[in-house]
């Protein structure tokens, strides 16, 4: 099953958003909550526009089903494979803190099995398939998400 990544994206802060506003008895009244959810979406928003300008600047492509013309190992992506998902991550995240709910943490916890489990896995195969060796050199010298 594939869901476009920003539309899992907004699955997750739909969910959290859902649950926050339903159990309104699981929040959470820490006050740094909000700050950190700011601080943790904001950095998504740069690790995404990071990743995308990388691509962006090797001219290859940004769909995860497309086929890519560049192994890119620069930028973002000397820190994680996958600074798109991980932007995305940080956001879901982000957004959790914002809710202040304990429950709305089933949103990134959502994105980040899916991605993992069923994205990921299929692009990892997919670069592999056409770069080989340098891909997987890269693949063992590099994280999947941070």
């Amino acid at each position: 099953m594939y869901i476009p990544p920003p539309i899992l994206l907004v699955i997750a802060i739909g969910i959290s958003y859902a649950v926050s506003i339903l159990f309104p008895a699981m929040q959470i009244t820490i006050a740094p909550f909000p700050w950190l959810g700011i601080a943790l979406f904001s950095l998504g928003i740069l690790s995404v526009s990071w990743a995308v300008h990388a691509l962006s600047r090797h001219k290859t492509t940004l769909h995860p089903r497309g086929k890519p013309r560049k192994l890119v190992t620069r930028g973002p992506y000397v820190y994680s494979r996958n600074p798109i998902y991980l932007g995305f991550l940080l956001m879901s995240i982000g957004s959790a803190l914002l809710f202040a709910n304990v429950l709305a943490f089933a949103g990134p916890m959502l994105f980040f099995l899916f991605a993992s489990y069923f994205i990921i896995p299929f692009e990892e195969s997919m670069l592999m398939k056409l770069f080989g060796k340098p891909y997987k050199t890269y693949h063992t010298s590099t994280r999947r998400w941070l």
